[in-house]
């Protein structure tokens, strides 16, 4: 989401009200309770919040740059974003580092995240109209520990192809990713039609599976060794595929290398997994510019989507989507203290 200050080190920058048009975005930070008291406030919450949400969006990354941050916003974006106007010094009012800081310790952090979740769900999806696709998975927050050898970890669900997180929890330093996925599933906002959601191997457990299909979301999984008696009836289901054309072929150029996937896909009769009804195989040639080949690998995938939805083109792309998410999250830590 692009931010709607052209140079944040000057406050005189031309800002076009027309390209920013943010009524939804004030109008989703009013839904947030204001834990303060009414009597000798200054700033409603939902002008703070905004500009907070600028600040970082143009680049702030700790607390300190967040209050210079916002200190040099334009008039015309404080104004627009609801700024009281102070007649003493004929302009608009603009929160310090020590008013923003106080109101972050006492909201509903996870109320603020499961409403800005829904509104960029509701930005994401307002000229599209294909499925959405999520990629669940962990990462860690750069910068910010829970103890003396010990990083905090979040569990994200992020929008294939748009590098947006609509949910997140924190991974409790006594348990790992998959105990939470049902907890991010609760987190998630209402989404149009049946989401398909993305997990990697760990993930590929019969409760995960029951609790995705059950929130109303298919789920796709990838199938490895951590499961062994799942990855063999898999691979013995779709093993004559490999004599037959591929259902799906792709080729990319880059970095003096060609990847080729090729995907084959079949329903997922005698495999004993909750919810499953597409089997697939995606394979994964690497070769020099010269043709010869220099690694082949094979991924085993597991789908509750069933059905002429679910072709090669389909699990080709969701699961090559899923990869982004390690390549698009990058955590920063934010202190508040």
């Amino acid at each position: 989401m692009p931010s709607c200050q052209p140079d944040p080190g000057m406050s005189t920058a031309p800002f076009d009200l027309d390209r920013c048009d943010i009524v939804s975005l004030l109008t989703m930070l009013d839904r947030v309770h204001d834990p303060r008291d009414p009597r000798g406030k200054t700033y409603s919450l939902s002008f703070v919040l905004a500009v907070t949400l600028v600040a970082t969006l143009a680049g702030a990354k700790c607390l300190r740059e967040i209050g210079g941050r916002i200190a040099d916003l334009p008039q015309p974006l404080l104004a627009h974003l609801g700024a009281p106007f102070d007649h003493f010094h004929g302009m608009h009012r603009a929160p310090s580092e020590k008013t923003v800081r106080r109101l972050l310790k006492t909201i509903d952090v996870d109320a603020l995240d499961v409403t800005f979740g829904a509104w960029l769900v509701a930005q994401a999806t307002r000229n599209r109209g294909e499925q959405l696709a999520l990629a669940i998975d962990g990462k860690v927050l750069r910068g910010a520990w829970s103890g003396e050898k010990t990083q905090v970890r979040l569990l994200s669900a992020m929008l294939q192809g748009q590098g947006i997180v609509v949910a997140q929890v924190r991974v409790p330093d006594d348990t790992n990713e998959i105990t939470q996925v049902e907890e991010l599933i609760k987190k998630l906002p209402d989404m149009p039609d049946r989401p398909v959601a993305t997990l990697d191997a760990a993930h590929t457990q019969h409760d995960t599976a029951d609790v995705v299909v059950q929130a109303g979301l298919d789920y796709i999984l990838t199938v490895k060794g951590n499961q062994p008696t799942l990855e063999r009836k898999t691979f013995e289901r779709i093993l004559p595929l490999l004599q037959e054309p591929p259902h799906h072929e792709a080729e990319e150029r880059g970095h003096g290398r060609i990847k080729k996937w090729q995907t084959w896909t079949t329903n997922a009769d005698g495999i004993d997994f909750p919810h499953a009804a597409t089997a697939g195989v995606i394979r994964r040639d690497e070769f020099d510019l010269q043709g010869t080949r220099i690694s082949r690998e094979h991924a085993l995938i597991l789908t509750s989507t069933s059905g002429n939805r679910a072709t090669g083109a389909y699990l080709h792309t969701h699961v090559r989507g899923h990869w982004g998410i390690e390549n698009e999250i990058h955590a920063e830590a934010l202190p508040v203290t």
